[in-house]
């Protein structure tokens, strides 16, 4: 027993050595993450520096067959957690490189390059066809309600003014308007049914 605490403590690799893989990825979690995070210069809770210890623990897993006979593992996993984050980096940095480019190549002025609000082609036609259905059914009504409808909805007149102008009731006007918008919504309902 004591030997075998002698050579651990002159072999730390020896510590890793004779563990499953389970216990080998926990032991040196905490090494690789260290090393992808000092690449990456991110801190190791970032999630890019998670993705890359995951990464190099399951290379290193996998490919121990091609470790040498009384090859230490730690410092061969280390390099290739090395190499997993240069990768990484590498991949920012052409990432980077394209989003400036495309950037770049895009000579137009922001103006041209930002989104119209305005409606499409497709809605600008639903909207006129609406327009057009409305003014229909509007057309359709008795010359008392149209009228009244006209001047509240277009003119944006008020029930007063329109009961004054049009010489009836302040009840009529409301009757009027009210019976005009349940025809209009009625004719418009059957036209899209």
């Amino acid at each position: 027993m004591f030997a075998y605490r002698t050579t651990t403590a002159q072999n730390p690799a020896a510590l890793v050595e004779d563990r499953t893989h389970d216990e080998q990825a926990a032991i040196l979690r905490p090494i690789v993450r260290a090393v992808v995070a000092a690449m990456l210069g991110e801190s190791r809770d970032h999630p890019d520096v998670e993705d890359c210890t995951h990464e190099a623990l399951r290379r290193a897993i996998e490919g121990r067959a091609r470790l040498r006979e009384g090859e230490p593992m730690r410092p061969w996993v280390v390099g290739i957690a090395r190499h997993v984050a240069l990768d990484a980096r590498r991949s920012r940095q052409r990432t980077r490189a394209r989003t400036v480019a495309e950037r770049e190549d895009d000579s137009s002025p922001a103006i041209e390059r930002a989104v119209d609000p305005s409606p499409g082609p497709f809605d600008q036609m639903a909207d006129a066809e609406l327009r057009r259905r409305v003014f229909l059914a509007v057309g359709q009504l008795p010359e008392g309600p149209r009228t009244a409808m006209t001047l509240f909805h277009l003119d944006g007149l008020a029930y007063e003014e329109i009961a004054r102008r049009l010489g009836v009731p302040l009840g009529t006007v409301a009757t009027w308007v009210t019976r005009g918008r349940k025809t209009v919504a009625l004719a418009l309902r059957e036209v899209t049914s």
